[in-house]
């Protein structure tokens, strides 16, 4: 009889706890997980991927087509640094992640080396800080406008 009582106030205390627990802020979507360090190291890690790969669509699946203004033109940016360059290499360091509202928000150092596919083309280096902000998806954390737009420029 004492365990079944221990056994019911565990419950208790268990429904009492669920029942106070705070409903979840923008930054922290109900149908997915937070922005943070991680979730930035993760669309990093595959931006890198795509452009080692030379995988337009793995890139540009970075990226929020529907609510990003001029996606477009990145999209063109892309597909001109396959067609001049043959090998990529990126190196990033994440500075800072916060959120800004329903924003996720990043300073990452960045550098970008590109080998052409001519010889004698020079090569393509880019070094600098860039500034990203994500959008939740249906699924994850999506690119919706980084700066400087020039630094994908070929």
């Amino acid at each position: 009889m004492i365990r079944l009582l221990a056994l019911l106030l565990a419950n208790l205390i268990c429904v009492t706890l669920l029942a106070q627990s705070p409903e979840p802020t923008p930054s922290q979507p109900a149908n997915g997980e937070a922005f943070s360090d991680q979730v930035m190291n993760r669309v990093l890690h595959d931006f890198q991927k795509g452009m080692q790969d030379h995988s337009s669509r793995r890139v540009l699946s970075e990226f929020d087509a529907s609510r990003m203004e001029g996606y477009l033109q990145v999209e063109g940016q892309i597909e001109q640094l396959f067609n001049r360059y043959d090998t990529f290499h990126i190196h990033y360091r994440i500075l800072q992640t916060s959120t800004e509202g329903q924003k996720g928000m990043a300073t990452v150092e960045m550098q970008l080396e590109a080998d052409p596919r001519q010889d004698g083309a020079p090569s393509l280096r880019r070094d600098g800080q860039m500034h990203f902000e994500l959008l939740r998806s249906e699924k994850d954390w999506k690119i919706v406008d980084f700066q400087p737009r020039d630094f994908l420029t070929p």
